[in-house]
């Protein structure tokens, strides 16, 4: 297991940009899911989840358009970290 965490401490001190670039892909796509309702990310629950930790918790506790909303604030969020790494990093 300590043989991976090196790898990929090693691959990310050669590569600095690519966490921020994944932070902002992550973003772009929970925020895009967001505006578009894209089923496969708030579709209907047949579970009862009520954890805040996913998201069709989300959807089970607060319905889908808060989670929708909620989604998109964080989603914003996500993207302003990966935005303000990359310009730490370059």
């Amino acid at each position: 297991m300590d043989e991976i965490r090196v790898k990929i401490q090693e691959y990310s001190d050669n590569y600095p940009v690519l966490l921020p670039v994944i932070c902002i892909a992550a973003g772009v796509f929970l925020l895009l899911s967001c505006i578009f309702d894209w089923n496969f990310i708030f579709g209907d629950i047949s579970t009862a989840n009520y954890s805040f930790f996913k998201i069709d918790g989300l959807v089970n506790i607060f319905g889908r358009k808060k989670a929708r909303v909620i989604v998109g604030c964080v989603s914003v969020f996500v993207i302003g970290i990966g935005v303000a790494t990359f310009y730490v990093l370059a």
